[in-house]
């Protein structure tokens, strides 16, 4: 057994328990995640913490599309997309809402993260100048 083969085994898995209604089928899930630990604990672990650090980027890049919220409506995106990436519009929207993108998430890397931050607090900046003298 592959690490892939085990990963989408604990992946689907945990899928089923989600929407699994009954003490049985989660009891049957619950036997079926202990039989794949049993057979390869080594593999098994590792897999589990792939699937791991996936949920918890995946957690980490929803919290900047609901930090963001409406200031997707407030600011222009395209310009920062524009100005500050060098890329569309909807290039910003993909890692901001995580959309699947060549078969998986579209994210920020820590690089993109920081300009974003960057470009928001530029742009605060600029407005607060603004209201400053108005």
């Amino acid at each position: 057994m592959t690490m892939t083969t085990m990963y989408e085994k604990i992946k689907d898995l945990a899928a089923q328990n989600r929407v699994a209604k009954t003490k049985e089928e989660k009891e049957r899930i619950n036997k079926s995640m202990l039989q794949l630990q049993e057979e390869n604990p080594e593999e098994y672990a590792m897999a589990l913490e792939k699937l791991i650090k996936e949920t918890s980027q995946h957690i980490e890049d929803l919290s900047v599309a609901e930090q963001m919220g409406e200031v997707t409506k407030i600011v222009s995106m395209s310009y920062i997309a524009k100005e500050y990436f060098g890329k569309s519009r909807s290039w910003l929207f993909q890692r901001l809402n995580g959309n699947t993108v060549n078969g998986k998430p579209a994210t920020f890397t820590p690089d993109e993260l920081h300009t974003l931050k960057n470009a928001l607090s530029d742009i605060a900046k600029r407005i607060g100048s603004i209201s400053a003298v108005l």
